[in-house]
């Protein structure tokens, strides 16, 4: 009986973890499938209409709410990593394509992970989606608009990792690290420590 129980416990000390990693790469994985189909929605809804509009005139705009009016997207942008969304979703702001105004919705989506849409500035590259580096070395030039999926409340080696899924390993910090990622199409702040979260923008287009 002991040498089953001791067999048992070895097993769960290699297995579990190992468990655990996997259930956190198909987290990943999720919200890297996720910002594609982001960018799928963005891409028809822009070619309809000619350009998408800027998200910063109220912090209750949220792009994603847009495609969901004009019926290319089904929900909300959601992923499993980050700060999950409140049991009861904050009302966000509509969108008049006729006087390009934003009517400012139930409450702020500043703590949401979401879609925007920022005009861009010159620069260095700020963690906030209103420029990338996309090539590690230019900024995308200013009075562009940009498109980015926004992860609130990300775990520094969950950030890590979407960097390296999406942008690889020449465009990633080190394993490890919790300096600010600003190069690529994914940028982060730094963590305070490795047990802290960052806030995670993702490129999806620009015009």
């Amino acid at each position: 009986m002991i040498g089953v129980l001791a067999i048992i416990a070895i097993l769960a000390v290699v297995i579990v973890p190992k468990v655990f990693s996997t259930i956190a790469s198909s987290r990943i994985t999720s919200a890297v499938g996720s910002v594609s189909s982001m960018k799928s929605a963005v891409t028809e809804w822009a070619g309809k209409y000619g350009t998408i509009p800027v998200t910063t005139a109220t912090a209750s705009a949220r792009i994603d709410d847009l495609l969901i009016a004009d019926g290319m997207l089904e929900g909300r942008f959601i992923v499993s990593v980050g700060t999950p969304p409140p049991a009861v979703p904050v009302g966000g702001a509509t969108y008049n394509r006729t006087t390009g105004v934003w009517t400012a919705g139930a409450g702020s989506q500043a703590t949401q992970s979401r879609i925007i849409c920022a005009a861009s500035v010159a620069g260095a590259v700020p963690a906030t989606g209103t420029n990338y580096q996309l090539d590690g070395l230019t900024n995308i030039p200013a009075g562009s608009r940009i498109v980015s999926a926004v992860i609130m409340g990300v775990p520094i080696t969950d950030a890590r990792e979407i960097s390296q899924r999406i942008d690889g390993d020449a465009l990633t910090q080190p394993s490890g690290a919790i300096t600010a990622d600003t190069v690529g199409k994914v940028v982060y702040a730094a963590a305070a420590n490795a047990n802290a979260t960052t806030n995670v923008y993702i490129y999806i287009a620009h015009q």
